[in-house]
């Protein structure tokens, strides 16, 4: 497996560039609180992490966040905690653990994440927290009746106690942190180091109802070990309940039932966070301190949902289909393999290109599985009416001098004798589809490396999802398609929309150009290259520059004429590896125009949510597609641009309008 440090630095420089300086040496850390450094690899499977509030003292316990905390009496929830130092385990006992500050009820074993609060609308608390850690004083938020706009601190200097009573206040999804006042990020107050892993999940229920008990609360968290503004780019450890993939918990769940989530980000990065297979609904929003639940005919569909720091999303969503599939964050550093807590052992080709250790072992991170299971309920089903399927070829090879001297990773597209080009494309050729029809597409692997290709955002079976290893047809798992090999696929397209098909090998493949456009149409209807734009937005180089961005292959501007007062359907797909806060906008004479919103993720919006707004500074994040309806009204030259996260235009593309 490639090491990934720059780009893993470069990741973190991403979201706080006036903090962290790169720096060509490596920190020197040392002692019992640091594992072994400058060790990411693949090795073999290793026995799973505890998730018991049992073990050794000082040791932290993972904490599945369905036991509240604290004692309910007369209506008043008693509540003591404490803030330990203890020995963090987000992989395995069988590596080094990380020494983290974290919270505990009183007299009970630290937990990560933190104790839960969960109390109904109208709950008194009466809180007691102990500060235990030696140094700077405990900074303290969250403790206080919400909704509120923003959350007064408190300083609890060691040894010390502090003691609040409030009511609870609205129902939503909140959560309570705290930092040692001493190693910050860019952004004031939030913890990155030592204190990275103080905080835990505050639910407020709605008055006279009951928790739903398979309701899930997942907490995101990082620890990153960057010191006195340097950034050391290999040792980052991201957690999602206290732990990293592949020892995060197995979510289990039978089709047709209901699935409810609580996410909160209690880390100090964004994460677009996608799930495979099914859309969710978002139900709420919130920052922490206040939440803000969608009334019926606000919310939306997505797969993928773009987190800020310390934001929390409700959503609801139902498997419709049985199989094995993910929930990860699409930063591509975020879900590769590795370590820095155990010695592990260089994978063998054979171990690389086995199905059994690959989704085990290829893959790291923020990633949690989920396992659909055969429905509770017998339904009566009317038998398919089988139809004869498209065919297509879709052929993966290299692209040689793709930029400058580098070779990329290209795609030919072929239906029948016809070719969508001669020469691979990157990204690739959109594919078009058309809603409810069948279609077989045979991927032939002519690259120097397995790969496998992820339908991202269709509904479609486990097994043809494009996941090796963990996609499923009963006990069949996908494969990965070897060099020389190749692979069928077969879906239906339930939805017409903006789609993405990608790699999802967890390697530098994504920056190698191995992405293109999936575009669904209704029955009958034929795709428009006068009227649909297309603009996807992807990112290449190498991983030492791994911050070139392209639009639709291209780094220059390039001009296209459109004709006044005709609506145009502009499709935006962002499918970067390290461009989470992508912004778009289009600007007439530097002044943004207006555009109508239409869909996100494929999904068309309701009709009350079809806004037509000013289009500055739209947030489109990785793995998100976007969907604006257009009607330049006024002549002059446009200008669609991509910025990053500084407002810098790294993309653009001008529209000449008569």
């Amino acid at each position: 497996m490639k090491k990934f440090f720059l780009v893993s630095g470069y990741s973190i420089f991403l979201f706080f560039p006036s903090t962290f300086k790169f720096s060509n040496s490596q920190n020197d850390f040392s002692g019992p609180w640091y594992g072994k450094k400058n060790i990411i690899s693949c090795g073999k499977a290793l026995s799973s992490a505890k998730t018991t509030l049992n073990g050794s003292a000082g040791e932290i316990a993972i904490n599945d966040n369905r036991n509240p905390a604290g004692e309910m009496r007369n209506g008043i929830l008693y509540l003591r905690l404490e803030a330990r130092t203890g020995t963090w385990y987000p992989e395995t006992h069988d590596g080094n653990g990380l020494r983290v500050h974290a919270f505990a009820e009183a007299d009970k074993p630290l937990q990560l994440p933190g104790p839960l609060i969960r109390v109904p609308e109208g709950t008194i608390i009466n809180a007691e927290i102990k500060n235990t850690i030696p140094g700077s004083p405990l900074v303290l938020r969250g403790f206080h009746t919400h909704n509120a706009n923003s959350g007064d601190s408190v300083s609890i200097p060691f040894n010390k106690k502090y003691k609040v009573q409030f009511k609870a206040g609205k129902a939503g999804t909140y959560f309570y942190w705290a930092s040692d006042g001493t190693l910050k990020t860019g952004s004031p107050g939030l913890p990155f180091f030592e204190d990275s892993q103080l905080f835990g999940a505050f639910i407020v229920d709605p008055p006279n109802t009951k928790p739903d008990p398979e309701e899930r609360i997942l907490m995101v968290s990082i620890w990153n070990d960057t010191i006195n503004s340097q950034a050391t780019f290999d040792r980052e450890e991201l957690a999602l309940n206290g732990l990293t993939w592949p020892y995060t918990e197995r979510l289990s769940y039978p089709k047709d039932r209901p699935v409810h989530w609580r996410l909160i980000n209690a880390s100090n990065q964004v994460h677009p966070m996608h799930l495979h297979g099914f859309y969710f609904s978002v139900n709420s929003r919130g920052n922490g301190n206040s939440d803000n639940v969608f009334k019926e005919k606000d919310r939306y569909l997505a797969v993928t949902e773009l987190m800020l720091p310390h934001e929390t999303l409700s959503v609801t969503w139902t498997p419709e289909r049985e199989g094995n599939w993910l929930f990860h964050c699409h930063t591509l550093v975020h879900m590769m393999a590795g370590s820095f807590l155990r010695e592990t052992a260089e994978m063998t080709e054979q171990q690389m290109n086995d199905i059994t250790t690959h989704a085990r072992n290829g893959m790291g991170g923020l990633i949690m599985g989920i396992n659909i299971t055969p429905s509770l309920e017998k339904i009566s089903t009317k038998p398919e009416l089988k139809s004869t399927e498209r065919s297509i070829t879709m052929i993966l090879q290299e692209k040689k001098n793709w930029y400058d001297t580098l070779t990329g990773y290209g795609f030919v597209i072929r239906e029948g004798n016809i070719l969508t080009d001669a020469k691979e494309s990157i990204p690739g050729p959109p594919l078009i589809l058309e809603r409810g029809k069948p279609v077989s597409i045979k991927i032939i692997n002519h690259l120097p490396e397995a790969t496998t290709v992820h339908w991202h955002g269709l509904e479609i079976e486990s097994y043809f999802d494009g996941v090796a290893g963990w996609g499923n047809r009963g006990s069949e798992l996908a494969p990965m398609i070897m060099p020389g090999d190749s692979f069928i696929v077969h879906l239906t397209p339930p939805r017409a929309g903006t789609f993405i098909y990608h790699t999802h090998m967890h390697t530098m493949q994504l920056l190698k150009g191995m992405y293109g456009a999936l575009i669904v149409k209704e029955p009958g209807e034929k795709f428009s290259n006068v009227r649909e734009k297309i603009f996807v937005i992807g990112q290449g180089g190498t991983n030492i520059v791994p911050s070139l961005f392209f639009l639709n292959g291209k780094m220059n501007i390039d001009t296209v004429t459109l004709q006044r007062g005709m609506n145009y359907r502009f499709r935006i797909i962002n499918i970067t590896a390290l461009g989470p806060d992508l912004n778009v906008s289009l600007l007439l004479n530097g002044l943004p125009f207006k555009w109508r919103e239409m869909a996100r993720d494929g999904a068309e919006l309701a009709v009350n949510q079809q806004t037509q707004k000013l289009a500055a500074d739209q947030s489109v994040t990785i793995g998100q597609t976007m969907d604006f309806q257009f009607n330049p009204e006024k002549p002059g030259n446009y200008l669609f641009a991509v910025k990053n996260y500084e407002g810098t235009i790294v993309l653009s593309k001008s529209f000449q309008v008569h």
